[in-house]
């Protein structure tokens, strides 16, 4: 049970800091959040496939907002380490 909760925490606390990084980036703050209310790493799918597909047709992305989509890639995975946990502990 404290598991669970602590699980939950951690996905949380993983999407304010993908949040963080979308506004580090240079998002406006409304953006920012609305990324981060989507979990799971649909909020930046959805800013790669419609913001950084379109505007960087070959990937020439200034290695800062490089660094920053790369950290979101590993706290994304993060996010579904946990996610996985819990539904194991769940059985």
């Amino acid at each position: 049970m404290i598991f669970n909760i602590l699980l939950s925490v951690i996905i949380v606390v993983i999407q304010l800091i993908i949040g963080h990084f979308c506004h580090d980036i240079g998002f406006k703050i409304s953006k920012s959040i609305l990324l981060m209310l989507l979990p799971l790493g649909i909020g930046l799918f959805l800013m790669q496939v419609f913001y950084y597909e379109r505007r960087f047709l070959e990937w020439n992305v200034p290695i800062n907002i490089k660094l920053r989509l790369k950290y979101m890639y590993i706290l994304t995975l993060l996010e579904y380490v946990a996610v996985h946990n819990a539904c194991n502990i769940l059985r």
